[in-house]
């Protein structure tokens, strides 16, 4: 049963999700990226650059890794720019490389990553019972990553063809809780905040972020456990969410 916070209901014309643990969680998918790091390899041998060594590629790669994680860590709302990071470590490593073979290295990375997203079985269904009810759904994530590579994620997980809008903290240069980040997020969604739900494991950086633009926050929390904080509902599982916007009254049979 979900938890659910009093509150004033105006109606709902969109949801906002969010993407890693919400729709999606990761495992680190370790064959794909020693693939990945074997064609990484080939890659630079053909630009015509010395043959790097496995491990001196996998510290280029952990290097990156680490300063997103301790930006993420910082609370910066503010996007890391993981190109020019990407662009210092190999440099530092010894190996200087113009902007397009960084871009195909990083698209080799990032593809080997979809093969660690598994989508959670309720995510399509809900969407799709969403939209049939004329509601529109859209991603808001925080991802600093490829955004080519991440739009592809979607696509080869089924996911993008039921989505409205798709935002990612890459393209607009912000993270949640950013109130810009939910701007951007409601104005590819077309709905206003007063009426449009942000649904997301983090209190802080989904439903304290979603409060501050106006929005509504649902919190997914899987464990069960815990107080329900601000968030306006708080669900075990993606399916109780129709069950939450009932109980606040957004959602009608």
């Amino acid at each position: 049963m979900s938890e659910v916070r009093e509150g004033t209901a105006r109606g709902l014309d969109g949801i906002l999700f969010d993407y890693g643990e919400t729709l999606v969680e990761f495992s680190r998918p370790r064959e794909a990226l020693a693939e990945a790091e074997e064609r990484i390899v080939d890659a630079l041998v053909a630009s015509g650059r010395p043959e790097p060594a496995i491990a001196t590629l996998r510290a280029i790669m952990q290097r990156v890794e680490r300063e997103v994680i301790e930006h993420q860590r910082s609370g910066a709302l503010d996007e890391i720019d993981v190109v020019a990071v990407s662009l210092r470590s190999y440099g530092d490593a010894g190996l200087h490389l113009d902007h397009d073979l960084l871009d195909e290295i990083l698209r080799i990375e990032q593809e080997a990553w979809w093969h660690g997203a598994h989508l959670d079985p309720d995510a399509i269904p809900l969407l799709g019972s969403l939209r049939d009810r004329g509601i529109r759904v859209g991603l808001c994530s925080n991802a600093p990553y490829r955004v080519e590579s991440l739009h592809g994620q979607l696509a080869f997980l089924g996911l993008e063809s039921h989505l409205d809008a798709v935002t990612f903290s890459a393209e607009v240069g912000w993270r949640k809780p950013s109130p810009r980040i939910f701007e951007a997020a409601m104005g590819a969604l077309g709905t206003g905040p007063e009426r449009t739900v942000m649904v997301g494991d983090s209190e802080a950086a989904d439903v304290a972020g979603a409060h501050a633009a106006g929005m509504w926050g649902v919190l997914i929390r899987r464990s069960g456990t815990g107080g329900s904080g601000d968030a306006d509902a708080v669900i075990a599982a993606l399916r109780e969410l129709p069950g939450a916007l009932r109980n606040m009254g957004l959602y009608s049979e």
